[in-house]
């Protein structure tokens, strides 16, 4: 019977000897989303996972590894268990920026977004509307198409965002000027932002109005900088703005 005994807690030794504690992670390096969205981490181990934020100002995480971007800004979620660690950096941003690939299909746009919520024939795909949000900060985002080539993008964003707004396109554009012009007898501005100080050599552009659209919201413009000039940046002002997708 001692043998016996011996036996098994030899085997038993043996069997602890050969257990795997390492965590196996199936996800990105890095994980970047958008305010107010969730994630969950595909993330598996023989023993019991621990899942924390080091900055639950802007990140917090679940028991069952739901990662919540809680504010716009960065911190890391720690997988531990009893032997191991590992750390996921994850940045939230204020809101996911169109696609910049100007001149690109329709098809090419539905395999980045989807389906539209509807669209007007091939000129105008709509991606939220109504109460279905397109994501926490963006009420609706508009992609424009002449001969199936994508030439603009229009985000409608929160109006309560717009500190955190300037912020972003403060750190990520330059400031060049204001436009104004007269929509049914009210006086519109666009502020004009390039993707480089010098416009010359810019290759995005960037317009936002305030008190667009039925929620009175802001309006980001994305266009590319090379179809446009000072005269018809006024006709973005001035165009179908205040039509049927507003």
């Amino acid at each position: 019977m001692k043998k016996i005994a011996l036996i098994l807690s030899l085997v038993c030794l043996v069997l602890a000897s050969c257990k795997d504690n390492s965590i196996k992670y199936n996800g990105p390096d890095v994980i970047n989303m958008v305010l107010r969205d969730t994630v969950y981490l595909n993330a598996t181990s023989d023993d019991p996972l621990h899942y924390k934020s080091d900055n639950e100002r802007y990140v917090t995480v679940s028991q069952n590894g739901k990662v919540f971007g809680k504010n716009v800004g960065s911190a890391n979620v720690i997988i531990s268990n009893t032997e191991n660690e590992l750390t996921i950096p994850v940045n939230v941003s204020l809101f996911e920026e169109p696609t910049l690939n100007f001149g690109a299909s329709t098809k090419y746009i539905e395999s980045l977004y989807g389906k539209p919520k509807y669209n007007f024939g091939d000129s105008i795909y709509v991606y939220g509307d109504g109460t279905e949000w397109y994501s926490s900060s963006v009420w609706k985002m508009n992609f424009f198409f002449d001969n199936d080539k994508y030439y603009e993008s229009d985000l409608y964003i929160r109006n309560d965002l717009d500190l955190l707004l300037n912020k972003y396109l403060d750190e990520n554009y330059f400031y060049f000027q204001a436009l104004n012009d007269t929509i049914d007898g009210e006086i519109k501005t666009l502020h004009i932002y390039f993707d480089t100080e010098d416009p010359r050599f810019a290759e995005v552009i960037v317009g936002k109005q305030y008190n667009a659209g039925q929620y009175n919201d802001i309006l980001l413009i994305y266009a590319p900088a090379s179809s446009l000039n000072h005269s018809k940046m006024r006709d973005v002002v001035s165009k179908k703005r205040n039509q049927q997708v507003d």
